[in-house]
């Protein structure tokens, strides 16, 4: 169902029409997901706070971007690639919302009480894929941590 999603907006960039909120929501939610995961552990206080994370920066229902979460989850174990996901993102976010997905990583890496080394590596790899500066990287993490 995800992988559909994937390839319907893949096919509409391809087109030049515009992505809609709730397409870059399942975006963000892949993401999330793959941090969440990362820890080799999802636990229902990571996926609160990705359903958290999202509501914050969307203006998609809370209906549907559970759905979206849902999906994503469901979806995470079949994923091959998150290629299809970083090249969207570099295509239609910009600076500022990239900035926003990075602190929205770290919000759902620290929902369980810590940062597991795979999770804080998984987001300084997704960082890199999304041509962050590692001072932006580093700033996120700590306007995450030290609100925490």
């Amino acid at each position: 169902m995800f992988k559909q999603w994937i390839e319907r907006i893949s096919a509409a960039t391809n087109r030049d029409e515009e992505i809609t909120a709730a397409d870059v929501e399942r975006i963000s939610a892949a993401l999330l997901v793959e941090i969440a995961r990362a820890d080799h552990q999802l636990d229902s206080e990571e996926i609160e706070s990705i359903n958290s994370a999202l509501q914050h920066s969307s203006s998609v229902s809370h209906k549907e971007l559970a759905e979206i979460v849902n999906a994503a989850v469901v979806d995470a174990d079949s994923a091959i690639s998150l290629h299809e996901h970083i090249r969207l993102v570099n295509e239609h976010f910009d600076r500022e919302q990239k900035i926003r997905l990075l602190e929205q990583m770290w919000r759902v890496a620290v929902a369980d009480g810590s940062i597991d080394q795979y999770e804080d590596y998984t987001i300084r790899k997704l960082s890199d894929l999304l041509h962050m500066r590692h001072s932006e990287f580093i700033q996120a993490k700590l306007r995450v941590t030290e609100s925490e």
